[in-house]
């Protein structure tokens, strides 16, 4: 008869952002549970580890480079593939718009232009989804980039503020803070 491995329980403290973005990605990799996708990390962060305890370096290169290299070692997280090719599944880049900050997939309406208008006028996510004519998912998704991007998101608002400002727009400031 074969023993079960002993298990020993961990306690771990989280910002809000840190629990959310467990949350999405527990969702996004289809793992069983928050616990699946922490020994996924402990796993991963092992192998960083003990690379660099063993003297060698941790690199991102993008795989045309990659190719280039004579000899290499790559960390494989399967549960990650499905990411690398779209991170977000409501949310999309337009490089010509010259925001570095996403938009919502089908609108034109940037992450931040969706947060600016919820706090505006006090919507939670499963109002401004009803009130938009928005997925739930995809206000949630919204929500998720905002709270790891905020800075840029916020830089970018600032600045918009001041273009429209200096060619003489007004708007409330609630379309201009965070």
């Amino acid at each position: 008869m074969a023993t079960a491995a002993k298990k020993v329980r961990v306690q771990v403290d989280l910002s809000e952002t840190e629990a959310k973005l467990l949350a999405y990605l527990a969702e996004r990799l289809s793992v069983r549970s928050r616990a699946d996708l922490l020994q996924q990390a402990y796993g991963t962060f092992l192998w960083v580890l003990n690379e660099r305890l063993s003297g060698q370096r941790i690199v991102s290169v993008d795989d045309e480079n990659a190719q280039k290299l004579d000899r290499y070692k790559e960390l494989s997280v399967p549960a990650a593939e499905p990411l690398l090719f779209e991170h977000y599944t409501f949310l999309r880049q337009r490089p010509e718009s010259g925001y570095k900050q996403p938009y919502l997939t089908g609108r034109n309406l940037r992450v931040g232009q969706l947060i600016y208008r919820m706090r505006a006028n006090g919507l939670n996510d499963e109002e401004a989804a009803a009130d938009m004519d928005l997925p739930l998912a995809q206000v949630r998704e919204a929500q998720l980039y905002y709270s790891i991007n905020s800075e840029l998101v916020d830089q970018e608002s600032s600045e918009e503020g001041q273009r429209l400002a200096a060619a003489g727009v007004q708007l409330e400031p609630a379309h201009l803070s965070g």
